[in-house]
C-alpha cells in the first residue's frame, strides 16, 4: 500500500512511521539523530520525479513513529530495516543513509550482509566516533573520558562553527517541519546515542560488496575528510566526492549537484 504517514510494526511491538511514493526502483532514505522522514524534501521530489519508488521512515524514537524506552541501539535499528525491507518485499533497494541512519545502515549489513541491497549512500558518517589510539578520524573531540557527558549532552563535542549557513531554501523547508534537534527529547534516547557513540563499523566495511558512495562536505563540524575517504577505500566497491560548501548536511547544503551526483550514482550497474 502506498501513501504517507503509513506505520508498520516491528517485531518487538514498535509501530514504525513511513511513507511510500511513486513506483520504479525502490530507493530507502534513513535519516539522522534527532531528524525524521521529513529531512529528504530536496531528494524526495527529485527522486520521484526521476521515477523512484522513495520510501522514507521515521526510525524509532524519532518523528511520527513509537518513542520506546526499549531497543534503544544501533543493532536494533538495522534490524528494523531488515523488517520494513521483507514487511514490503523490497529487493534491488537503494540505501541512503544520513549521519546515524548511515550506521543504522552499516548495522544491517552486519548482521544480514548487503541481501536485497543493490547501492549504498553514507552521507557523512564516521565508522567509529570516539577517537582513540586505533582510530584519529572520529568526531573532533569526541574521546573515551568524556563520552558518557557527550552523550548526555553535558559536554562539547565537534567544530560546530565550521558549518555554513542554511541556505535560504533548505531554511524554509525546515520551518515546516514539526520536529527539529532543538526540541528533540534527548534525555530520553542517552542509551541510544551511546550506542551509536561506541559502535564501531570498521570490520564491516571490507563486507561490503555493492556500489557505495560516501558524501562529506569541506566545513563539515565533526568529521575528518580523511576518515571520509578511508571508508570509501575500505568498501569494495567505494566512491568519495567532498561537496566543497558543505557541512554535516551536504544534500541539504548544496541540494541541486548533491541530487545531480545522487542520481548518476543511482545508475550504477553491478
Amino acid at each position: 500500500m502506498s501513501g504517507t504517514g503509513l506505520m508498520f510494526t516491528t517485531s518487538d511491538g514498535v509501530r514504525i512511521c513511513y511513507d511510500d511514493e511513486g513506483s520504479g526502483a525502490p530507493v530507502l532514505l534513513v535519516h539522522g539523530y534527532s531528524a525524521n522522514r521529513g529531512y529528504w524534501p530536496f531528494q524526495r521530489r527529485a527522486l520521484l520525479d526521476a521515477g523512484y519508488r522513495v520510501i522514507n521512515i521515521d526510525q524509532r524514537n524519532h518523528g511520527d513513529s513509537d518513542h520506546a524506552a526499549f531497543g534503544q541501539r544501533m543493532s536494533r535499528h538495522g534490524l528494523d530495516l531488515r523488517e520494513l525491507m521483507d514487511g514490503l518485499q523490497l529487493t534491488d533497494v537503494n540505501l541512503i543513509g544520513h549521519s546515524m541512519g548511515a550506521s543504522a545502515s552499516l548495522a544491517l549489513f552486519s548482521l544480514y550482509g548487503t541481501r536485497d541491497v543493490s547501492r549504498f549512500v553514507a552521507i557523512d558518517q564516521s565508522p567509529k566516533i570516539v577517537n582513540d589510539e586505533t582510530w584519529k578520524w572520529g568526531v573532533f573531540g569526541v574521546e573515551w573520558p568524556h563520552a558518557w557527558e557527550q552523550a548526555n549532552m553535558r559536554h562539547p563535542w565537534g567544530e560546530l562553527d565550521r558549518e555554513p549557513d542554511t541556505p535560504e531554501a533548505v531554511a524554509r523547508e525546515l520551518a515546516k517541519l514539526a520536529h527539529h534537534h532543538d526540541h528533540y527529547p534527548h534525555e530520553q534516547v542517552t542509551q541510544l546515542l551511546l550506542d551509536h557513540f561506541v559502535a564501531d563499523w570498521r570490520d564491516v566495511l571490507p563486507r561490503i560488496d555493492i556500489p557505495t558512495w560516501v558524501v562529506t562536505g569541506r566545513r563539515n563540524p565533526y568529521y575528518h575528510a580523511e576518515g571520509m575517504e578511508w571508508f570509501a577505500q575500505q568498501v569494495q566497491r567505494g566512491s568519495y566526492s567532498m561537496f566543497e560548501n558543505s557541512g554535516h548536511e551536504p544534500h541539504m547544503n548544496e541540494p541541486d549537484l548533491f541530487n545531480e551526483r545522487l542520481l548518476q550514482f543511482l545508475k550504477t550497474t553491478g
